[in-house]
C-alpha cells in the first residue's frame, strides 16, 4: 500500500465527522497510518457515531459482492514487489485461494522508519527506582506503595485513581487483582481529613476494591458511572456451542458486517467491524437456544468515590484544611456538553404557585415563585458519558487502557481544591498527571513499568511544550 500510494496518490477521499473541534476518522485508517506525513483529502460528513457505523457496515460488503478474476489476479500478483515476509505470505496464500499458481518473489526489504512502532523489548529511558520531575509534578518510577509510604500523613487534597481492573487485561501480569487494603490503608493515611479519593474499578471487580475502601475508614460516598458506549460484547454463541458440542458442523449461509464488533488495536487504532459468517444451527437443541449469548455490551466502567472522616463539621473541617466538599460549579455540564446524555437543552423558567406540583414548598413562602436554572449549566451527576480515548493517546503511546483528558479533568477538578495537590498511585501513561497540569494543580504520581513512564514524559513534553 505504501509503495501504492507514493506512485499514484491518494485515489479517494478518506471519510472524517466532526467531534468536539476535531475530526475523527471513519473510514482510511491504514492508508493515513501508512503515510502519516502526506497530504490528502477528507470528505468529512455531518453524521452521528451511530450513522457512521452504519456507513461502516455498508463499506465492507461490497467487496462480499465482488467476483474473482483468475487470470487478472495472477497477473497482478505476478508484478507485486513484496516488501516483507509476511506478506510475501500473504500473497501465496492469496494466490492459493484463487487457484493461481506463482513463481515465489524475491523479498525487497523496505526501510520506511516512519511506520515502525515503539517494540516491547526496547529498553526504557527511565530506570526503576527513579524518580522524574516534571514542572511541578513528580513522577516516580516504582511501587506505588513505597512511594504512598514516602509521604506525610495527611499531607495531600485528593487521589484520583485508574487502578488495575484485576480482570487480566489481556493476560498482563499487573492486571490479576485489584489495589487490595495495603493501598487503601495508605491513601486514607496520606490524605487530609475530608480529603477525596475517586478510583475506577471494573464493572466485575468494583465490589472488592470498594470493600478495602471501606474497610480502611473511609466513607463510601457514591460512585460514578463514565459511559463510553464503545465495549464489544465478549459474548460466547449458545447455540454455536451447542453444536459443536454435538460435533455437529453449521451450515454457511451468508456474511454480515458485526457493527457491534470494532477491532481497535492500540498501536493502529480502530479498524473497520470484521465480517462474520452467517450459520444456521445443525441440530434441535442448537435451534431451541438460537440467539443466545453470555455477555451484555459493557457501555461504562464505575469508579468508587470515597472521603476521609471530617474533624468537626464541614465547615470546620473546609476552613482548617481546604478538603471536605466538591468543587459543584466548576464541574457543572455545560448545555448541550454530551458528557450529560440527558437533554441537552438549557430548561426554560418555572413559576411555582401555591396550586403547583410544589405545593408544600410554595406554601411555606406563602407565595408564587420562579424557578431558574443556572446559566452555569447542570449540577454535576454521578455518570458522565465521553468516548475512549482517541487521537490524544498519541503516536507511541501502546499503553491498553488509556483514559480520556477530558473525563480525569473533570475528576481532578472535582475533588481538588485550586492549587492543591493530587495523588495517582497508578499513572499508566499519565492521563491524570495530564489533566492535573491543565487543571492547575499538582500531580504526585507513581508508575511501576519504566516503560509506561517514558509514555508519561513524553506526553508531558508535548501537553506543556517542553
Amino acid at each position: 500500500m505504501a509503495a501504492a500510494l507514493d506512485e499514484i496518490g491518494f485515489a479517494d477521499a478518506v471519510l472524517a465527522r466532526e467531534v468536539d473541534g476535531g475530526l475523527e476518522l471513519i473510514d482510511g485508517h491504514l492508508r493515513t497510518e501508512t503515510v502519516p506525513d502526506a497530504e490528502l483529502p477528507v470528505l468529512v460528513l455531518d453524521v452521528t457515531e451511530a450513522e457512521a457505523d452504519k456507513l461502516l457496515a455498508t463499506l465492507d460488503p461490497l467487496a462480499a459482492m465482488a467476483t474473482t478474476d483468475a487470470a487478472k489476479l495472477g497477473d497482478l500478483i505476478s508484478h507485486l514487489t513484496v516488501s516483507s515476509k509476511d506478506l510475501q505470505q500473504v500473497v501465496d496464500q492469496t494466490a492459493a485461494g484463487a487457484g493461481i499458481e506463482v513463481e515465489p518473489a524475491e523479498v525487497a526489504e523496505v526501510d520506511r522508519p516512519d511506520l515502525d512502532t515503539v517494540p516491547d523489548d526496547v529498553p526504557a529511558i527511565t530506570k526503576p527506582g527513579e524518580v522524574v520531575t516534571l514542572g511541578r509534578h513528580t513522577l516516580t518510577c516504582g511501587d506505588c506503595l513505597e512511594v504512598l509510604r514516602s509521604l506525610p500523613e495527611s499531607s495531600v487534597d485528593a487521589v484520583v485513581t485508574d487502578p488495575p481492573y484485576g480482570i487480566g487485561f489481556k493476560g498482563k501480569d499487573w492486571d490479576c487483582d485489584v489495589p487490595g487494603d495495603a493501598f487503601a490503608v495508605e491513601a486514607l493515611r496520606v490524605l487530609k481529613p475530608g480529603g477525596h479519593l475517586i478510583a475506577f474499578a471494573a464493572t466485575r471487580t468494583v465490589h472488592r476494591l470498594t470493600v478495602a475502601i471501606e474497610d480502611a475508614g473511609f466513607e463510601i460516598r457514591d460512585q460514578i458511572a463514565w459511559l463510553q458506549w464503545q465495549g464489544f460484547p465478549k459474548s460466547h454463541d449458545v447455540s454455536k456451542a451447542i453444536d459443536q458440542h454435538h460435533g455437529a458442523e453449521r451450515e454457511v449461509v451468508g456474511v454480515r458486517t458485526d457493527v457491534e464488533t470494532r477491532i481497535y488495536d492500540n498501536r493502529e487504532g480502530p479498524k473497520l467491524p470484521p465480517q462474520i459468517d452467517v450459520t444456521t444451527p445443525a441440530t434441535p437443541d442448537a435451534e431451541k437456544w438460537s440467539g443466545w449469548g453470555t455477555a451484555l455490551k459493557p457501555s461504562y466502567e464505575p469508579a468508587v468515590v470515597a472521603r476521609k472522616p471530617l474533624e468537626g463539621t464541614v465547615a470546620e473541617n473546609v476552613l482548617a484544611h481546604g478538603t471536605g466538599g466538591i468543587n459543584v460549579d466548576g464541574c457543572r455540564i455545560g448545555y448541550g456538553d454530551q458528557a450529560w446524555p440527558g437533554p441537552g437543552e438549557k430548561p426554560e423558567p418555572m413559576t411555582v404557585s401555591p396550586k403547583g406540583m410544589y405545593q408544600g414548598l410554595a406554601g411555606k413562602v406563602g407565595k408564587s415563585f420562579e424557578c431558574t436554572p443556572s446559566d452555569l449549566g447542570r449540577w454535576p451527576a454521578n455518570i458522565y458519558a465521553c468516548p475512549k480515548a482517541g487521537a490524544e493517546r498519541g503516536d507511541d503511546n501502546n499503553h491498553p487502557t488509556v483514559k480520556p483528558i477530558k473525563l480525569m479533568r473533570w475528576l481532578v477538578r472535582l475533588v481538588t481544591p485550586p492549587g492543591g495537590t493530587v495523588v495517582e498511585p497508578f499513572c499508566g501513561s499519565g492521563t491524570t498527571l495530564i489533566a492535573a497540569e491543565a487543571e492547575g494543580v499538582t500531580c504526585l504520581a507513581a508508575e511501576m513499568e519504566p516503560a509506561y513512564c517514558d509514555i508519561i514524559r513524553a506526553r508531558f513534553k508535548g501537553a506543556s511544550n517542553g
